[in-house]
C-alpha cells in the first residue's frame, strides 16, 4: 500500500513529490525507494523521522533550508544523518538548533542542556572509493546479466582498473554476452578479457598458442562460465577482484582520522564540541579502526633487561601520538552512529568515544554529559571526573 506522505508532501510541496518521488523523475534516493515499493521501509522511515523533526518541540531550524537539502541528490543522505542526530539528542532533552550559525559556516547542530551548550558537527562515512567502484561496476554488470537469459552462472574476477559506465568496462560486457552465445551447452569455460578485440574464450581442450597465453596472462577481467542445467530467465554472476601480492594493509583508520580532520574546523574554540560519524554504509569499518583513528596505534614493548641470562618481563602497552583526539582542543568527544534494521523497524546505536587529551585547553565532559550522547560503553574512564590531576 502505499504511503500518504504527509509531512514529505508539507515540506516539499505536492508537485515535487509527485515528479521526484512517485514517478522517479530524475532518481532522487526518494523516487529510488518508491520504484523499489511504494511502501518501502526505507521511504516509510524518512517520512517518520522529518515528522518528528517538525513537530519536536525541542526542535528549532529553518523549514525552507531543510527543504532544500532533503531536495538535493547531493545534500539529501547527510541530511538525513542530521535529522538523525536532531532527533536522538531532543529525545536525550537537548534543546537542539539546526544549523546555529547560518548563512554563516559553523556546526551542523547547537545543542544545550541547561543552558550549557554543545556543538555538533555530523559527517556520515561512505564506502572508501575502492569499494564504491566496485559496488558500481558489479551493479552495471549484473543489471546487464539479469536480462540476459541462459544456461549458465558466471563468476566474474575485474580488476580495479574498470570503473562504471566506462568504454573499457563496456568492451568487456560486450565480450561476456558474445561468449555466452557461443558456448552451446560446454559444460565450463573461461573468458579471458585483456581489451577491446584483445580476449580468448578457453574450453575443455582448446589448443593454445602463445598469443592466447599472452592474452590469459594479461588478462584483467575473467569470467567463468559454469552450466547450471536447465535454461534460466536471467544470468546469475558472483564477482570478486583479483588478490593483492603481498595482501594491503586495511587503512580505514587514516581515511578516518583525515574525515575527523576535515571537520573539527566547524567547531568553536573553547566549546564542547562533538563529531557524530555516521558510519552504516562502511560495514567493514572495524572496532579496531575506529579505536586506532582516534586514539593511536597500540604499542607493546617490553622494559629492557640487564643481560642475556635475565628473563623478559612483562609486556608494556601504550599508544604512540597519532590518535586523532590528541591533537585537537575543539572535540570533547566523538559519535558513532550506527544505522540498522531490526523486526522490520529502522534503528539506529550511538557510540560515544570521549577525548584522551588532557591539555588545560580541551574540555572534557562528565560520565553524566557523555551517557546523554550514547553509550560511552568501557570507555568511562576517559570522562572528567576520572581524568588524571
Amino acid at each position: 500500500m502505499a504511503l500518504a506522505l504527509t509531512h514529505l508532501r508539507k515540506l516539499l510541496g505536492d508537485e515535487w513529490v509527485e515528479a521526484e518521488v512517485v514517478r522517479n523523475k530524475h532518481s532522487h534516493l526518494l523516487g529510488l525507494w518508491h520504484q523499489a515499493a511504494p511502501d518501502n521501509l526505507c521511504l516509510k522511515y524518512t517520512e517518520d523521522l522529518l515528522g518528528q523533526v517538525l513537530t519536536n518541540r525541542n526542535i528549532t531550524l529553518k523549514p525552507e533550508a531543510l527543504a532544500a537539502k532533503l531536495k538535493s541528490t547531493n545534500d539529501f543522505v547527510s541530511t538525513l544523518a542530521e535529522m538523525e542526530s536532531a532527533v536522538f539528542l531532543a529525545q536525550q532533552g537537548f534543546a537542539v538548533t539546526v544549523e546555529p550559525l547560518a548563512p554563516e559556516k559553523g556546526p551542523d547542530i547547537q545543542a544545550d542542556w541547561k543552558g550549557t551548550p554543545y556543538f555538533v558537527e555530523i559527517r556520515t562515512v561512505g564506502l572508501p572509493e575502492q569499494e564504491r567502484r566496485r559496488d558500481d561496476v558489479t551493479e552495471e554488470i549484473f543489471a546487464k546479466l539479469k536480462k540476459k537469459p541462459s544456461s549458465y552462472w558466471v563468476q566474474l574476477t575485474v580488476g580495479r582498473e574498470y570503473k562504471r559506465g566506462t568504454q573499457q568496462l563496456s568492451e568487456a560486457v560486450k565480450a561476456l554476452f558474445t561468449s555466452l552465445d557461443a558456448l552451446n551447452g560446454v559444460k565450463e569455460a573461461r573468458l579471458y578479457f585483456a581489451g577491446k578485440d584483445d580476449g580468448v574464450l578457453v574450453m575443455a581442450g582448446a589448443n593454445l598458442n602463445d598469443k592466447h597465453r599472452d592474452i590469459m596472462r594479461r588478462a584483467n577481467f575473467i569470467a567463468e562460465f559454469h552450466h547450471a542445467g536447465k535454461a534460466l530467465l536471467e544470468t546469475p554472476a558472483s564477482f570478486m577482484e583479483p588478490m593483492k601480492h603481498p595482501p594491503e594493509p586495511s587503512k580505514d583508520h587514516e581515511r578516518l582520522r583525515q574525515i575527523l580532520d576535515d571537520k573539527r574546523g566547524q567547531l568553536p574554540k573553547g566549546s564542547r564540541g562533538i563529531i557524530v560519524l555516521e558510519v552504516s554504509k562502511a560495514f567493514m569499518l572495524s572496532e579496531f579502526s575506529i579505536d586506532t583513528a582516534l586514539y593511536g596505534d597500540r604499542v607493546i614493548s617490553f622494559a629492557p633487561v640487564g643481560g642475556p641470562s635475565e628473563p623478559v618481563g612483562e609486556t608494556i602497552e601504550s599508544r604512540n601520538r597519532r590518535g586523532f583526539l590528541l591533537h585537537t582542543s575543539r572535540v570533547s568527544a566523538v559519535v558513532i552512529q550506527k544505522r540498522k534494521v531490526e523486526e522490520g523497524k529502522v534503528m539506529n546505536d550511538w557510540y560515544v568515544y570521549p577525548t584522551n587529551r588532557l591539555d588545560a585547553d580541551t574540555i572534557r565532559l562528565s560520565l553524566e554529559e557523555l551517557q546523554r550522547f550514547g553509550d560511552v560503553g568501557d570507555r568511562k574512564h576517559l570522562s572528567a571526573e576520572n581524568a588524571p590531576k
